[in-house]
């Protein structure tokens, strides 16, 4: 930012006699541009900007911004690089260094988010209030992170939700042995399923449940919409008001569409568990828990509008990620038979063939737990955590980094940190053991839930079910590369889909059984062929039609 005298005061028509005034007046205008280029000079490394648009054109295009972002911190030799586009700061940080600097030890400045899109069209417009991911350091957002770490984060709660896990990782096997080719639905059945129960205690229907589709589908354009640089409404604030018609300006016909969407994710299943707690029928739910502990000489709208906007997170927060991650460790075992050897190997000494393991074995399925953590490490679901936003003029290693700046940790970058993880972009487990057990001394890919005060507090309950899912599908199935139309085996070429969150696109794989006892091993278990189990005279389907009246 270059340092210039107003036009004013260079005004042929301006008094020569100057006053105190004017000298005040003087000072008051030049003193602060002065000072702005004095820390202009102490930003962090990064590319020159232009006059106005700044770095806008430096900005690399969603798709691999990660990897173009990691390439451009190499340029600069930092573990950091600064941008401002249209006027707003933008700082990536490149290392775990420096994100645990900042977002860890200085977390009262760097826990903020962004006051744009993601918080204007996201929550407000879109009326997803209760994503406390995206809200600003506040009291709503505490009260909201309280509501969901009274079920999910203290130790008494890691366990209540095991059943209902469970019973979602038995299903999943059934429908791999009935219909195996649709893998890819089946998956995503078994985690909305999952989550619903947890979250509501619903039981879904068995296939093509309608709740489930249509939350999938108003995700993943929500998650569009998140992507930095997908819509005018980003930088600076004021383009939020361009009008509808203006090219980039689509993320306002994106809110009004999906703005009764969300509404009714929200509010029909929670409105549901009310309606079954007064009759004494509800099941047990992170919300049946929640409302069961209402403060009746509080606030009890409040703490009821709190509780039914965390249930709904629970969907948004939980339900593409983990698609992702479990769609990533399908395709990384069909790439690697060795280590599906030898985790059957170790499943097999550990438990005896065709039995299914359960929570509280991890420590005895050391390899399991090495290829999970790998998983998340190898092609992380989101290599850009939900970015920061900084409260307070801060220095780091003698740059200035202004109020308000945008900080976007590079996960993709921490975890392919080859000092850390040597080969960063091969699949190896074996990085994570030591002596067949979990070695502690190599860095945990926690990186991959976000950081600071903003971590993700349902980690535990996503590993988990990571966890128990490859475990359970193991003993029981081998996954394969595909065959083509003369009968041979082909690896398939699979490209990574890119929003907010990264999967892998649809992929061919086979999925068989191991061997016939295996079969007749997993229907001699009742818990196996009923773990999906749907009662159609149930309320449910009549509020699912209420669901689809109001989207329509």
């Amino acid at each position: 930012m270059s340092c210039c005298i107003p036009s004013a005061f260079l005004s042929t028509n301006m008094s020569i006699s100057v006053d105190a005034s004017s000298v005040v007046l003087f000072t008051s205008l030049l003193l602060p541009t002065w000072y702005s280029s004095r820390k202009a000079s102490r930003y962090p490394p990064g590319p020159k900007g232009w006059p106005l648009i700044g770095n806008l054109l430096d900005a690399p295009k969603p798709g691999s911004e990660w990897i173009d972002y990691h390439e451009m911190c190499k340029q600069h030799s930092s573990e950091m690089v600064y941008l401002t586009i249209l006027g707003q700061s933008v700082l990536v940080l490149d290392s775990f260094e420096a994100i645990n600097d900042l977002l860890d030890k200085r977390s009262s400045i760097y826990s903020s988010r962004l006051s744009e899109i993601r918080q204007i069209l996201v929550p407000k417009w879109m009326d997803w209030v209760g994503d406390f991911a995206l809200v600003p350091y506040g009291n709503d957002r505490r009260a909201h992170r309280k509501c969901f770490q009274s079920s999910f984060s203290t130790r008494p709660g890691v366990s209540w939700h095991n059943p209902q896990q469970t019973r979602a990782a038995h299903g999943l096997l059934s429908k791999f042995l009935a219909r195996p080719e649709n893998w890819r639905g089946h998956v995503q059945h078994q985690i909305g399923s999952g989550i619903l129960d947890i979250a509501y205690g619903i039981k879904t229907l068995p296939e093509n449940d309608p709740l489930i589709d249509i939350v999938e589908d108003t995700i993943s354009t929500t998650l569009q919409a998140m992507v930095p640089g997908r819509f005018l409404a980003d930088t600076p604030p004021w383009l939020k008001y361009v009008p509808a018609w203006v090219p980039g300006a689509g993320f306002q016909s994106v809110a009004r569409d999906q703005k009764p969407r969300i509404r009714a994710m929200s509010s029909i299943p929670f409105e549901q568990v009310k309606r079954e707690m007064g009759d004494g029928t509800a099941d047990s739910s992170f919300t049946a828990q929640r409302l069961q502990e209402t403060d009746l000489n509080g606030d009890v709208p409040y703490q009821e509008r709190v509780i039914e906007n965390t249930g709904s997170v629970l969907f948004a927060a939980g339900f593409d990620t983990s698609v992702a991650a479990m769609m990533t460790l399908i395709l990384a075992l069909m790439k690697h038979p060795e280590v599906q050897a030898k985790a059957q190997f170790e499943l097999d000494t550990i438990l005896g063939a065709g039995h299914l393991p359960s929570f509280g074995d991890e420590d005895s399925l050391p390899y399991i737990s090495a290829i999970v953590k790998e998983s998340l490490r190898w092609e992380v679901v989101t290599p850009f955590a939900v970015p920061h936003r900084s409260t307070k003029d801060d220095e780091y290693k003698g740059f200035f980094i202004p109020a308000g700046t945008i900080v976007i940790p590079n996960s993709w970058a921490v975890l392919h940190d080859e000092r850390i993880y040597p080969d960063p972009s091969a699949f190896n487990p074996n990085r994570f053991t030591k002596d067949g057990k979990l070695d502690p001394s190599v860095r945990d890919p926690e990186a991959a839930f976000g950081y600071g005060r903003r971590i993700c507090p349902g980690r535990q309950v996503a590993q988990g079910t990571i966890w128990l899912n490859i475990a359970c599908i193991l003993p029981c199935f081998t996954i394969g590369n595909p065959v083509d139309e003369h009968g041979n085996l082909y690896e398939p070429s699979v490209e990574y889909l890119s929003s907010i969150v990264r999967k892998p696109e649809n992929f061919p794989c086979i999925i068989k059984p191991r061997s016939k006892d295996v079969i007749d091993s997993e229907r001699s278990q009742p818990e196996v062929y009923n773990a999906v189990v749907f009662i159609y005279h149930s309320p449910y389907l009549r509020h699912v039609h209420s669901f689809c009246a109001i989207i329509h």
